[in-house]
């Protein structure tokens, strides 16, 4: 997923639960003018130990007779199938593998409690407080949480923790990366952005659609490595104090200088950079005529077919601060519902061995959450996604809260106007908390 705000699906989820009771073209610049039962058992058993070898799964035993249901993501759907057909052949329990795009979640809301749903779902993780609060996925037994703290990704297990017990088995994980063009940048990439500032103001030529550093700084998810700078956290420091956006406080203005300070080197009208034109600025970098571009994984491989000479860095230091991306994962739930509990557990502990990891690179070239990739055979070799795993240590995952959706609305509005200049940063936080504080009273 390009990391996109999925406002729809979240408002929905939350109707339902409520329902449910609980449930080459040039780049426009400033010169130019842009299975399951109804039993509803949750799992008992420990489904699998995968601290050791990649082969090492706990000896648990699958229910008699098991059969699942798994539906995966847009995307993972031949992933999906290809370890299905692994598991079945180790374990002997049949997997029917879907394809749910992105509403998951809203499906096994509708579809759980009446039999219909997946054993095992997986589902953004911005999603978790919604599936969480709506009771449809069942929380994991304490060898499988151990399984996840031990081979998952520290950050990742973030994402499916609530009051320190384990609710789902992170899969892959997208951040934010610093693209550089070979062809521009000679030699070692920049590690600070005050050295991307000097050489941008030498470079540009808004005229000859040339920029040195290019990003959509009126978007909230590629603004937010530049809205964190000086400590701003979006929803608290676990993402999930809805209440608490915390613009009304100095590190989020501070962060809103960091942005009015970009027009400097990005001469190009808020209008024209938008989320939606982002195919221009990926177009320019692929022309040569931009040598930095930040940007998720999932650019890679077109580039990479492409044969453009491109290079992977970690995002630059700001004024000596580290940047901080916000990152999305992809996770695995057990259903609350299902016949299968122990079957079902067993299934999601095993997307998280080394084998299961490989058919995630090879399968859909994705990265996964797993903290060890060095027997994740494709993974281990590829030296421009090793760089994404790096970063996803120091990133934020995107808050959980319901209220998310407040922040993207926000975020272009006000980011837009201080880019242009029509706001002050410090006009900027007053209008982000006061349109909040609307929101909120218009529920």
């Amino acid at each position: 997923m390009k990391c996109r705000k999925i406002l729809s699906i979240l408002l929905m989820a939350a109707l339902v639960i409520s329902m449910l009771g609980g449930c080459s073209r040039n780049i426009p610049t400033e010169q130019q003018g842009d299975k399951q039962g109804g039993d509803g058992a949750a799992p008992t058993e420990a489904a699998g130990d995968a601290t050791g070898a990649e082969d090492k799964e706990a000896a648990v035993t699958p229910e008699e007779g098991a059969s699942l249901s798994f539906w995966t993501l847009s995307g993972y759907l031949e992933y999906g199938k290809a370890v299905a057909e692994l598991f079945e052949k180790k374990y002997g329990v049949k997997v029917e593998v879907q394809e749910n795009g992105l509403d998951s979640v809203n499906k096994m809301m509708l579809d759980g409690p009446s039999g219909n749903g997946a054993d095992i779902f997986m589902a953004a993780h911005d999603s978790f407080g919604t599936a969480k609060d709506a009771g449809i996925i069942a929380e994991l037994s304490e060898t499988a949480s151990g399984t996840v703290k031990d081979r998952i990704n520290e950050t990742a297990v973030k994402t499916v923790t609530s009051e320190g017990k384990i609710y789902g088995v992170p899969v892959s994980i997208e951040t934010y990366a610093l693209l550089y063009n070979k062809k521009l940048v000679t030699g070692k990439p920049a590690s600070t952005f005050e050295q991307i500032r000097d050489e941008a103001l030498a470079y540009n030529n808004a005229g000859a659609n040339k920029f040195w550093y290019l990003t959509v700084p009126t978007d909230g998810y590629p603004a937010y490595p530049f809205l964190s700078l000086y400590g701003f956290q979006l929803f608290g420091a676990d993402g999930t104090d809805g209440d608490n956006p915390g613009f009304d406080s100095p590190e989020f203005e501070k962060g809103l200088e960091a942005i009015a300070s970009l027009k400097k080197i990005i001469p190009i009208k808020a209008d024209d950079l938008k989320m939606e034109t982002m195919s221009l600025l990926e177009q320019n970098f692929k022309d040569g005529k931009t040598a930095y571009y930040p940007i998720g994984p999932w650019l890679i491989k077109s580039l990479k077919d492409e044969n453009i000479d491109f290079g992977v860095t970690e995002l630059p230091t700001y004024d000596g601060k580290t940047m901080k991306s916000f990152s999305a994962v992809q996770n695995a739930y057990v259903s609350a519902y299902t016949k299968y509990p122990k079957a079902s557990e067993l299934f999601a502990t095993f997307l998280t061995s080394d084998e299961a990891a490989a058919l995630l690179y090879s399968k859909c070239y994705k990265i996964t959450a797993n903290k060890d990739i060095s027997k994740v055979e494709g993974l281990k070799d590829d030296e421009q996604l090793r760089v994404y795993c790096e970063e996803f240590t120091k990133s934020v995952p995107m808050p959980s809260t319901k209220r998310i959706s407040y922040y993207w609305t926000i975020a272009q509005s006000v980011l837009s106007a201080v880019f242009d200049g029509t706001l002050t940063p410090q006009e900027g936080a007053k209008k982000a908390q006061k349109d909040f504080d609307a929101l909120v009273a218009s529920e």
